[in-house]
């Protein structure tokens, strides 16, 4: 959930950010002493695309890069709710369970 809220604050500050789950987990995540494993960024941006927040673009080299579904006040206010509390936005039809916790 950490990471939910984290690449939530990205796309509310950045709402142009497009990347790779492992360019987000290099670039965007900043962690230290070490990055943050690109599988757990992808379960993240799974469960944000599964809100309705975040969408996945396929690339011609294969590569699916990951932006911001769109750029309204309504997608603003569920940036913000995950921002402040992942749980409040679930998505529909799914348990009551996030995305894989970093340990």
């Amino acid at each position: 959930m950490t990471i939910v809220s984290h690449l939530s604050r990205y796309w509310r500050q950045h709402p142009d950010a497009c990347d790779t789950s492992e360019g987000i987990a290099r670039w965007w995540i900043d962690v230290d002493p070490q990055p943050v494993p690109a599988t757990l960024v992808e379960g993240a941006l799974g469960w944000m695309s599964a809100c309705g927040v975040v969408e996945a673009l396929h690339a011609a080299d294969g590569r699916v890069r990951y932006r911001r579904a769109s750029a309204d006040d309504a997608l603003d206010a569920k940036l913000d709710a995950l921002a402040d509390d992942p749980q409040s936005v679930m998505p529909s039809g799914s348990p009551t369970q996030g995305p894989p916790q970093v340990h």
